[in-house]
């Protein structure tokens, strides 16, 4: 079986740059074929070579929907940052919520996972979005922002964390 070549919108807004996106930076740099668009309001308009010195032509843009229909189109989002505590901000759910509805994965390494979310969970479910997958897994030893109100210890960190197991 193989994993299909998904084409990224990362979402980095507000914290697009050399220091604070390195999940966004390291996936400009090892692949940047794959990168339609960074999502950012604060650098929109410039391109992740204005921004980080590489990426090349990558566009920076300042609306999500616009995000997702450059080049060929995204496939998938990709959050690339990490907010404060892990979390997800309350903001980028609107975002999420249009990306499920047009299909697209989301990939995570936040420490809440999407598909928990008592919205976005539900409707990825509905809409068939069965492949949100986390890039990192809680560890309830490890002290965050705020308690995990859940562990997950008997899954790979890049496995499918599929809405219709839980």
């Amino acid at each position: 079986m193989t994993t299909p070549q998904h084409r990224f919108l990362i979402i980095a807004d507000g914290e697009f740059g050399p220091l604070t996106s390195k999940t966004a930076n390291s996936c400009i740099r090892y692949f940047p074929e794959r990168i339609v668009a960074v999502l950012d309001r604060k650098q929109a308009g410039k391109t992740a070579q204005d921004v980080l010195g590489f990426g090349g032509k990558i566009p920076v843009v300042g609306d999500f929907e616009r995000g997702i229909a450059q080049g060929q189109g995204a496939t998938a989002v990709l959050i690339g940052i990490a907010p404060l505590g892990g979390r997800l901000p309350d903001e980028w759910k609107a975002w999420l919520r249009t990306a499920i509805e047009q299909k697209l994965e989301i990939w995570s390494g936040l420490h809440t996972f999407v598909g928990d979310d008592p919205e976005l969970g539900p409707l990825a479910k509905a809409r068939g979005v069965s492949s949100m997958r986390a890039g990192r897994l809680p560890i309830s030893r490890l002290p965050t922002a705020a308690p995990p109100k859940w562990t997950r210890s008997s899954c790979s960190p890049w496995d499918p964390i599929a809405t219709s197991a839980r």
